[in-house]
């Protein structure tokens, strides 16, 4: 997000069932850590700057870049072994000054595992005993929870309350969430010279709706369609605003050199979204005033603001007496204003949809032909794997020379600095190995559409208008919005998806307008999408508020042809209790919170779209299933409200269980529509369906020729069967792990299949030399024996690493985390052997590439020498493809030429 962000920080992130076997108290070295995987990186946030500041270890930054800059300019001398124990000890203080060892992530195996971690008698991790701090909305359905050094609980926990009312109540897991914000990573920013909270802007309006009601029944939800139901929209929920000054200051310290659209802040119990927006002009211009009314009652002059707050996104601000009250108190505990992200530049051309936006869609298989070619024919652009070509596959076809500093592998820095070491068979592979992810990503519905994410934004005139008591109007009436990007391209509609979908119910078309007034006061909001504050998009949208929730638009005819407009779909939301919050309260809101009910939710919905296409529209067998479907978007809700300790319904079990199904009253109705199984798609998800899909068809395909003496697929054509081929084809079918229907979202699977599923990789015409990588410095054969023991290791951790990712479902980020760790720790171990970097390299390139071993080690160690070796032969010059309406180069419906440049030349 920032060229200002902080060094990454490191903390232990183990299992309770590990400490239980070490008896609640567990001695674990930083090494053995990284070893096993149960260290974990952390942006910068609140709470780490927090602990810093408690235990007197700030602006560790500049000390953690000496050692970085002593570590690096050792690599460059002599392999000897003074350097060898200076790199040791430096690799030491960077660990002891990255690691904070006082904030610890624990993953809840089970819940008596974690009323032990609870109980007084606590548990310690080298000697230190920890107490539990919150567990945040993205950990709780990890099952993961924070716990805090207890010698600083009580001061970090303090922090964290920021003087509010403590005797006010709240809902346990809302005050848990809100409490959580401060472990969001987050880079601080300048004060603002005066802030204001003001109340929300809520309009009123009627429109028709479904309404989903699990109320008024005992087991099914009663659904309703309503005309003119009475909406109230809180048209500001999560959004303020900033002045374009201020909004230019911040991006200067985030190092960007534009104004942005938006940033997306935290504070004391603060959330959301500040939109860049002249408020002062509009003051001036509109309202004729300077004097608005706060949220306690006070009047205020606005020109004293550079922030507008809104009651929505400062979460807590009745448990404060008045602005000054809250103020005072987040200086006094050394809260500042700070960002987690801020709105790009520039918006994205081309952008990716997910299975969740498609599968709803009636699609003939024109349509979905039209819908994956520009996809198809990117991947067979690179499967021939052309160096320049890989290059745009790799970093995307706005590469510039800069791209070579600023992103991209090291392999299309490699390409870019030498294209002959695409016969390099290593890389081929790895390229190969890309491609064919992208193969099965499309398989999913991971498919190129024009378009792009952004972020939504309500209506600032709306909220102005609001804030200095007017009608509230807006620029943009019912059914309208604003976007610069589309209103550039001359787009008057577009085709709106937000995840977690649930439904048709949740697609919108957008109809986009643009006036002189909208350009004027819109000017700054060029790379967000604007709603309207008069309708019940954002209710379509699976409740979407303006907080940072980001849409995909695009103008894709396929879509956009395919779309109904169908109403909103409004389930009868339930009231949490209230309560002064207690510990034993937030700790069963946890426990509430553990595991992701509403992924399970999703699932079945996805798996009834599956069952529904085996049914005519018209039959009662889909309107049930389309009903059911509906009324997910009400049992995902329940899922969150679940974790708020709101009694309610789960989905009946007869909806997706077949011994429930066989229990129920409509037993024949409920076993024809049954969604018990994944469809077939989902295999490449869950890789261990699609093996067992396959050892099932392959076992069924041998009986079938043991049995009848034809082949499976013969005897399914068979007009006429016996009873026991008959039996046996049932069998088949009802002991499929993977349902094969022709749902909308199989049969695009099976067409990507069709095209890609024999494709082998192209072989490299050419014996690779990999002594290009090398030098021509000599090294010892004792170095060789030493590097040998380390690479032995890395092998060993890698397959460990691919175990657990497989066994875990670990997420890509934490598989990348933990990647990043046990690399970095190898780099230790590479470098307390051998100093020069220069010699690591040249060691590393002959024991991988003269033997069958991993080739991964090289990169991860050495990667940066092996293109700097590359760039001192080829003169410092990197050859890459640029746009170019008239190139010859074609990939991705566009031309592109070769450019050469000087390294020295580049900025």
């Amino acid at each position: 997000m920032s060229k200002h962000s902080a060094s990454l920080k490191y903390v232990y992130k183990i299992r309770s069932s590990r400490l239980r076997k070490a008896k609640w108290n567990l001695t674990l070295s930083i090494e053995e850590a990284m070893r096993n995987e149960e260290i974990v990186a952390l942006a910068d946030s609140t709470a780490l700057r927090f602990i810093s500041e408690i235990e007197h270890r700030e602006n560790q930054d500049p000390y953690i870049l000496i050692i970085r800059n002593q570590i690096h300019a050792l690599k460059l001398k002599d392999n000897v072994a003074s350097n060898k124990k200076k790199i040791s000890s430096l690799y030491k203080k960077l660990y002891e000054a990255s690691f904070l060892s006082s904030y610890l992530s624990v993953i809840i195996d089970n819940n008596q595992d974690y009323d032990r971690l609870n109980s007084k008698k606590g548990f310690y991790l080298n000697g230190i005993k920890y107490k539990r701090l919150l567990a945040t909305t993205s950990g709780a359905k990890n099952s993961t929870v924070v716990f805090i050094n207890s010698e600083i609980y009580e001061e970090l926990n303090r922090r964290i309350d920021n003087g509010r009312n403590m005797n006010k109540p709240f809902v346990p897991a809302r005050l848990e969430a809100y409490k959580s914000l401060v472990c969001s990573a987050s880079i601080p920013m300048p004060h603002p010279n005066g802030i204001l909270v003001v109340n929300d802007c809520e309009t009123s309006f009627f429109s028709n709706v479904i309404e989903i009601d699990d109320s008024v029944t005992k087991k099914y939800p009663k659904m309703r369609y309503k005309e003119n139901y009475d909406i109230t929209l809180n048209e500001s929920d999560g959004y303020g605003l900033i002045l374009p000054s201020l909004s230019e200051k911040w991006a200067k310290q985030l190092g960007e050199n534009y104004i942005p659209s938006g940033f997306c802040i935290r504070n004391a119990f603060t959330k959301g979204m500040l939109f860049t927006f002249d408020f002062h002009a509009f003051a001036e211009q509109i309202a004729k005033s300077y004097i608005v009314k706060d949220i306690w009652g006070n009047e205020r002059d606005i020109r004293r603001a550079e922030i507008i707050l809104t009651a929505s996104m400062l979460k807590l601000w009745d448990s404060y007496d008045h602005l000054e009250h809250y103020l005072h108190n987040c200086k006094q505990n050394n809260y500042t204003f700070s960002v987690t992200k801020v709105t790009p530049e520039t918006l994205e051309d081309e952008r990716n949809l997910n299975y969740q936006f498609i599968q709803s869609l009636d699609l003939s298989d024109e349509q979905i032909t039209a819908l994956i070619t520009p996809t198809l024919k990117e991947i067979h652009d690179i499967l021939g794997l052309d160096p320049y070509k890989s290059i745009l596959f790799l970093n995307g076809k706005d590469i510039t020379a800069n791209a070579f500093y600023k992103r991209g592998n090291d392999f299309s820095k490699a390409l870019m600095a030498d294209s002959s070491v695409i016969h390099d068979p290593f890389i081929r592979n790895k390229i190969y190995g890309m491609i064919k992810k992208r193969i099965n990503d499309a398989k999913v519905g991971v498919v190129k559409v024009a378009g792009n994410f952004s972020t939504i934004s309500g209506d600032p005139f709306s909220l102005c208008q609001n804030m200095f008591g007017m009608e509230v109007t807006g620029l943009l009436r019912a059914g309208s919005f604003y976007s610069k990007y589309w209103n550039d391209k001359n787009v008057s509609q577009v085709a709106c998806f937000r995840a977690p979908m649930t439904c048709a119910e949740n697609i919108r078309i957008l109809h986009l307008e643009n006036t002189p007034e909208m350009s004027y006061w819109y000017k700054y909001m060029d790379t967000v999408t604007i709603f309207n504050s008069w309708d019940t998009t954002t209710h379509a949208l699976n409740g979407a508020d303006k907080d940072g929730d980001a849409v995909l638009t695009t103008n894709n005819k396929v879509l956009l042809d395919s779309i109904e407009k169908l109403p909103a779909i409004v389930c009868v939301q339930k009231i949490a209790e209230k309560k002064i919050v207690t510990e034993a309260d937030a700790i069963q809101a946890n426990k509430n919170s553990f595991g992701d009910e509403i992924g399970k939710v999703t699932n079945r919905i996805t798996s009834m779209f599956d069952v529904r296409a085996k049914f005519p529209k018209e039959s009662k067998e889909y309107k049930t299933l389309t009903y059911r479907i509906q009324c997910g978007q009400n049992y995902q809700q329940n899922a969150i409200d679940k974790a708020k300790g709101i009694n309610s319904k789960d989905m009946p079990k007869e909806w997706y269980d077949r011994h429930a199904a066989v229990a129920s009253k409509d037993r024949d109705m409920n076993l024809r529509i049954l969604a018990d199984k994944k469809p077939y798609f989902f295999g490449y998800i869950y890789p261990e369906l699609l093996k067992q899909y396959r050892s099932h068809v392959k076992a069924y395909e041998m009986n079938s020729r043991e049995r009848f003496r034809i082949g499976l697929s013969e005897l399914i054509a068979k007009e006429e069967r016996t009873l026991d081929e008959q039996l046996f084809i049932q069998n088949y079918y009802d002991y499929m792990p993977l349902s094969i229907s022709k749902s909308v979202m199989n049969r695009l699977c099976w067409m990507v299949e069709d095209v890609f599923d024999r494709t082998k990789e192209a072989a490299s015409k050419a014996e690779f030399d990999y002594s290009m990588y090398k030098t021509m410095k000599p090294y010892s054969k004792k170095l060789v024996r030493e590097l040998s023991d380390v690479l032995e290791k890395y092998q060993e951790t890698v397959k460990s690493h691919s175990l657990a990712k497989r066994k875990t479902r670990m997420t890509e980020d934490e598989s990348q985390s933990a990647r990043m760790m046990f690399k970095q720790f190898l780099k230790q171990e590479v470098f307390e052997k051998c100093s020069n970097k220069e010699d690591a390299c040249n060691i590393l390139l002959d024991l991988c590439y003269r033997k069958n071993a991993t080739k991964q080690i090289v990169w991860d160690i050495c990667g940066d020498q092996i293109i700097l070796n590359l760039l001192e032969k080829k003169g410092h010059t990197i050859t890459y493809p640029r746009l170019d309406q008239h190139g010859g180069i074609s990939f991705g419906g566009s031309l592109f030429s070769l450019e050469t440049t000087y390294l020295k030349d580049l900025a």
